[in-house]
């Protein structure tokens, strides 16, 4: 698919938030929406966080301005940024000294620039970035993590393994333990030198980021550390933020693939039985204090919530996790936006990152269980911004443009006769206004007022609606001969 040129895409979009980029120069801010709650809003209009990309530390992606502009070209509005620097060729968060170490006091401005340069031009092209303070994987085995990590005391400077409590070799993955570096919070080791020095690579983050109203915050990416270390930095940006004079959102992310801890059968989860790596690797006692119960129950750390690793999930299952949350959430009496930083299905193809299709099917799940945020992850685990994934957006921009969206809530129980993983819907209070999404061919009844209803098909894969027809109802729906995936919209007349 060839991708639009911004001027046709601005045109094409009627929302107030695709209007006019000029919107960004009195600085609006996203926060949860008043209207409804489970989504965001940029000066109290509704938004949906659309996505994918290249690259997850996205500020060290080398064509960083055209990746941009291609997402925002297509209906993408969400990059997610790690402050990551493991990637061959990427600048580190520090300067060397003349013997080659790190020092941890002074900052590398190719590192800082890169950054601004994100967040400036995000903000120009009206794009929501979610950023995440720690980047689990720097922090581990193998060669591109603690091997060549600043913060590593044989390759700085300013400590030694002695006097910050740190090893100089991690020869064990984010799965088995915990690296003392995460565990310097006064709840756990309470190592206040060690700590000092983290505080001044956050302090630096948020020197960039303060002056923008358009960044989400998330502690670390898919950690397993003890849910404390989440619980001081979010009480730490909290405070930060209000000395500031700001209104900031705050997330952690877990590893552990199920949020509902075994409540959905057969929902995968990390665990020896497995076999292989998992097997050999997999402490499962670390998701005791390591899991989604941690951000659901502390909304008063956390404002919003990501499960982005419930993005291993399948099929039937992947849906009944995630809608699962969504009902948790609207039955707290707290709703909250559900994000999904990353979307895992690519040519990996693991038992847990899945097909292409797996990716492209788990992004209109997470729609339809009425989640706030759906951004593809970065090729292999995810297929980033490829012709397929540009065509899922703008897709996703055509159909949820067509209909009242922030109106509608998840609605499986309309549907009978229904496969698993046969279709999805989403409906009004008055059942009169609906969205449907097939992952292949199927034919569902529907439980809605009697009526006519003008029936639209959308074949996401080519982002083209057909031509709509009148249809009676209750009664069957059935997709197009085509066995692809189809999006649908009804309305009663």
């Amino acid at each position: 698919m060839n991708p639009l040129s911004l001027p046709i895409v601005f045109l094409l979009f009627t929302g107030a938030w695709f209007q006019s980029v000029q919107l960004w120069g009195g600085k609006p801010s996203i926060h949860v929406s008043s209207d409804n709650a489970f989504y965001w809003a940029i000066d109290d209009d509704p938004i949906l966080l659309l996505g994918g990309t290249d690259n997850d530390n996205l500020f060290q992606f080398e064509n960083l301005r055209a990746h941009l502009e291609l997402l925002r070209s297509v209906g993408g509005n969400y990059v997610r940024c790690t402050m990551s620097s493991r990637d061959s060729g990427d600048a580190k968060a520090f300067q060397r000294n003349r013997e080659g170490y790190y020092d941890l006091t002074a900052f590398n401005p190719e590192f800082w620039t890169k950054f601004a340069d994100l967040l400036r031009w995000t903000a120009e092209l009206e794009i929501v970035v979610q950023i995440e303070l720690w980047a689990t994987y720097d922090f581990y085995w193998g060669e591109s993590g603690w091997a060549q990590n600043p913060f590593n005391p044989a390759l700085n400077a300013t400590y030694s393994a002695e006097s910050s409590g740190l090893p100089e070799t991690i020869d064990f993955p984010a799965q088995s333990q915990i690296n003392p570096f995460f565990k310097s919070v006064p709840a756990l080791r309470d190592n206040a030198y060690l700590r000092q020095i983290q505080e001044g690579f956050v302090d630096k983050i948020l020197e960039h980021t303060f002056p923008y109203n358009h960044v989400l915050y998330c502690i670390d990416n898919e950690t397993n550390a003890h849910h404390a270390w989440g619980s001081y930095w979010a009480t730490y940006l909290r405070k930060k933020a209000e000395a500031a004079g700001k209104q900031i959102y705050i997330t952690e992310m877990w590893d552990y693939f199920d949020p509902t801890d075994g409540l959905i059968p057969g929902a995968l989860q990390q665990h020896p039985d497995l076999g292989g790596w998992f097997a050999e690797y997999t402490n499962v006692d670390l998701h005791k204090e390591a899991n989604f119960s941690y951000s659901f129950n502390r909304h008063d750390l956390y404002d919003f919530l990501d499960i982005s690793n419930n993005n291993a999930q399948k099929g039937e299952t992947h849906f009944q996790t995630g809608y699962w949350v969504r009902q948790q959430v609207e039955a707290s009496g707290n709703p909250r936006p559900i994000n999904n930083v990353k979307i895992y299905g690519g040519d990996l193809n693991r038992i847990w990152s899945g097909s292409r299709k797996d990716g492209r099917d788990r992004f209109w799940r997470n729609l339809f269980a009425g989640h706030a945020s759906a951004r593809f992850h970065r090729p292999t685990a995810g297929v980033g911004l490829n012709p397929m994934v540009q065509a899922q957006l703008l897709s996703a921009r055509k159909l949820t443009g067509r209909a009242a969206f922030f109106e509608l809530k998840p609605a499986p129980a309309l549907m009978t006769d229904r496969n698993p993983d046969e279709a999805y819907c989403l409906a009004n209070d008055s059942r009169d206004e609906l969205l449907l999404y097939f992952p292949g061919k199927g034919e569902v009844e529907l439980r809605v007022p009697p009526g006519r209803y003008r029936l639209s098909w959308l074949d996401v894969m080519t982002s083209q609606w057909q031509e709509s027809e009148v249809v009676a109802l209750p009664g069957p729906v059935v997709t197009p001969n085509d066995p692809l995936p189809w999006a649908a919209h009804l309305v009663r007349e």
